[in-house]
């Protein structure tokens, strides 16, 4: 009988704590949110067997803290203490696929932080050798972010080794990447992405992007046209425009507006990211 009540007293007071702990963390400001975490050997010997479950659970404090943010849009999110917690998580458990798959959709766009990324991604599939996925990302992010096209190739065969029937994997790698191709690669990307995305914000983010990149897509399409009728460069998009190959300048999703640098590439004065005005900044 005593045995029973002591247990019903520890279920009272775990139960009042954790209520008051909730309450805690929920008033603190979403940036706060997400903490800092030990080294992983730490976390793990604390944790003994549930490591796993530990690693699972920081990734999923990264995708709230990320996505309260951005639908925030009051501040922008604190990148370093978001790779320091998945690198944790990553450590912790080397085949938390979730862990890798956020950081390849966020921390490489987002933030340029495209060697800690591959980083993750290459300790990922070290341990994740059957999964096509991370040499497939890998490749992607030495070829579009690092123009490295020797180990974007290597990535990518062995990205057609695990999966075969997607023939242009090996076709791709054999041949990597032809001057030009960047636009149609991230298209093709971005459409592996998509569908993987258990996250709205992220998916939000990679469905805009995917919108971005068929308007730069549509740009290039005519760009190439023009030189081909006229035997020369459009000295702008409207030319383009007059020449009847665009029936307008596209809309950029991002806010921004397409232009023509000085070598001819279509760039955005958005840089592809979303133009949105920060509270309590861009004041007088």
């Amino acid at each position: 009988m005593k045995r029973i009540a002591l247990l019903l007293v520890f279920v009272v007071l775990l139960v009042g704590n954790h209520v008051g702990l909730t309450g805690v963390r929920d008033a603190r400001p979403p940036e706060a949110r997400l903490g800092f975490y030990p080294p992983a050997p730490v976390i793990k010997a604390l944790t003994a067997d549930q490591y796993q479950f530990t690693s699972q659970l920081i990734s999923l404090q990264c995708l709230f803290y990320f996505g309260t943010l951005v639908e925030l849009r009051s501040q922008a999110p604190d990148w370093w203490r978001i790779y320091r917690a998945v690198y944790t998580s990553t450590r912790l458990d080397p085949y938390n696929m979730d862990a890798y798959y956020f950081a390849q959709a966020v921390l490489t766009w987002e933030t340029g932080m495209t060697q800690q990324a591959i980083e993750l991604l290459e300790h990922g599939f070290a341990h994740r050798t059957w999964d096509w996925y991370l040499p497939f990302y890998i490749s992607f992010d030495y070829a579009f972010f690092l123009k490295d096209y020797e180990k974007a190739g290597m990535y990518l065969a062995k990205a057609a080794e695990l999966k075969p029937e997607v023939e242009w994997y090996a076709t791709l790698a054999a041949r990597y990447f032809y001057e030009g191709g960047s636009t149609a690669l991230a298209l093709a990307y971005l459409e592996e992405m998509i569908p993987a995305a258990r996250n709205e914000a992220i998916k939000k983010r990679l469905v805009t992007r995917a919108e971005a990149f068929e308007k730069v897509l549509q740009i290039e399409e005519a760009i190439a046209e023009y030189k081909e009728r006229f035997q020369t460069n459009p000295e702008d998009l409207g030319r383009l425009v007059r020449a009847g190959l665009l029936e307008r300048i596209p809309h950029d999703p991002y806010g921004g507006e397409f232009y023509l640098d000085e070598q001819g590439r279509v760039r955005t004065t958005s840089k592809l990211v979303p133009v949105e005005k920060i509270h309590g900044s861009h004041k007088n």
